[in-house]
């Protein structure tokens, strides 16, 4: 077979630019979404592939397509280009957990926090909507390196309301994640899941599977006979109350779990609750450490085998002769250093637009103030109309500052009587918007029908005033008003 050559066209929308992995379903390419000009998950399936793989197809597409949260994968769009079924979703730059597994064994505390919460909250919504994973495992989870987690592949997950998918003589799922009604070929529910996530933090937390052997057949027999080593056994340091949360993931009976996502993530924050002043936490500053890891990576760097070979002889060595080198670099900074422009929130702004006095959709205001108060239960909203001559609102800044990113949230408002914290009232979103500054500078910028913050590509622009334009918006009811929820201006003070 002759290798691949990108960047090649798919069809008149894709432009494949590389293989991204491969699965039981076939090949996962980044592509070139050409008419949004964004990169894209392409999943492509021959169609002359069994029935019982193109039917999985297509339903991971029906399951994908009903959910949009920030921790799932969204699905954009699918069809068939010839010979050829497809689905585009998000394209997640980062690692699997899998990877990140593969070279840490076992994580952080607050490492496995975040994740296993961002997950868990992903899987409460499917579950909402009627959707069981089946198949939640490391390699099936994205981790961004702004900590973002992203759970993905619903290939062979199970739509309540539909019929079952089935394979004669074949178990769905993966054999060290599976639960014991999965390895039994049972009815699956939300507890399967419950007991693969159980799996998932185990692993993290111990560094080793629960349940391992040579053969599919032998591991799949220990998650229905045996019972799980105690995970203190391998971390004696872990939070009081975690071993007994994994454990009881891991009965073999759904009723001995928790009843639902909800329950457990009520559990987990229980475990990871927030430490009292002077209290101690496995002999580290937890808080300090939560405080840090928001601003750095999960995943690190590789450290390479000579560095590794660096001893602390060698260290010390490489200081003693650097110090006087150090003396005369402190000596120059002090003399010549100046306070640096430093890229922040621009805070010291006003707008000026016009809103819905008559409260229409709900409670509360959509005043343009809601855009700069970081709440998403609040919007601001205003009559559809593309292409005015008029802004649709003007900022104006208290002196000359350097802008140098936007950053909208669009086209939905969080629900306040809302059970699971993650539905919204969904409104018309901008598409195409153009920034007039006072100068005359004017550019337009593209935003993507997305749900979440985005930062558009802008060129840096110091005013006092950026007058703001509707050129085109994506429309999902012309009944609706458009909406933005929030607004983030980057930039500095112009000296």
């Amino acid at each position: 077979m002759t290798a691949e050559k990108f960047p090649r066209p798919f069809n008149e929308n894709y432009e494949l630019l590389g293989v991204l992995g491969k699965g039981g379903m076939g090949y996962v390419y980044k592509a070139l979404q050409k008419n949004l000009k964004r990169e894209v998950a392409l999943k492509v399936l021959d169609a002359s592939s069994d029935k019982e793989s193109i039917e999985r197809f297509y339903m991971e597409a029906q399951a994908m397509k009903e959910l949009d949260h920030q921790n799932l994968v969204q699905v954009f769009d699918f069809g068939r280009q010839g010979n050829q079924l497809f689905i585009s979703m998000t394209y997640v730059r980062g690692s699997t957990l899998s990877e990140l597994l593969e070279h840490r064994r076992r994580l952080d505390f607050d490492a496995i926090e975040i994740i296993t919460k961002q997950v868990a909250r992903g899987l409460l919504y499917a579950h909402s909507k009627g959707i069981v994973h089946r198949d939640v495992k490391p390699s099936n989870i994205m981790i961004t390196h702004d900590n973002r987690v992203y759970l993905m592949d619903f290939g062979i997950s199970h739509i309540q309301s539909a019929e079952r998918l089935t394979l004669t003589g074949m178990t769905m799922g993966t054999p060290e994640y599976m639960s014991p009604e999965q390895c039994h070929g049972d009815e699956v529910t939300i507890g399967s899941d419950i007991y693969s996530l159980g799996v998932i933090l185990f692993e993290m937390t111990c560094g080793r599977l629960p349940f391992t052997g040579s053969k599919p057949i032998e591991i799949a027999m220990k998650h229905v006979q045996e019972e799980p080593p105690n995970p203190e056994n391998f971390r004696p340091d872990m939070p009081k109350g975690l071993a007994k949360l994994i454990l009881k993931c891991l009965k073999k009976n759904v009723s001995d779990r928790f009843k639902n996502m909800q329950e457990f993530l009520d559990a987990l924050d229980i475990v990871f609750a927030p430490l009292h002043p002077g209290e101690q936490h496995h002999g580290h500053d937890t808080m300090s450490i939560r405080k840090l890891i928001k601003n750095r990576p999960l995943i690190s760097n590789k450290v390479t085998d000579n560095v590794r070979k660096f001893t602390n002889k060698h260290v010390l060595l490489f200081a003693i002769a650097l110090f006087p080198l150090l003396i005369l670099l402190i000596l120059a900074f002090l003399l010549t250093y100046k306070p640096p422009k430093t890229l922040q929130e621009v805070s010291s702004v006003d707008i000026r637009a016009a809103y819905e006095e008559k409260n229409v959709e709900g409670d509360g205001d959509y005043e343009p103030s809601n855009l700069f108060d970081k709440n998403l239960r609040s919007a601001w909203l205003l009559p559809l109309q593309e292409n005015s001559r008029s802004p649709i609102f003007i900022l104006d800044f208290s002196s000359p500052t350097i802008i140098t990113q936007i950053g909208f949230a669009s086209g939905f408002q969080k629900s306040v009587d809302d059970e699971f914290g993650d539905r919204f009232l969904v409104f018309n979103k901008p598409k195409t918007l153009s920034l007039l500054t006072r100068e005359g500078f004017r550019q337009t910028i593209q935003l993507e029908d997305i749900k979440g913050v985005q930062y558009p590509q802008i060129k840096a622009m110091e005013t006092t005033e950026i007058q703001v334009f509707l050129d085109e918006a994506y429309v999902t009811d012309p009944s609706k008003d458009l909406a933005i929820s929030e607004i983030r201006i980057l930039g500095l003070l112009a000296q």
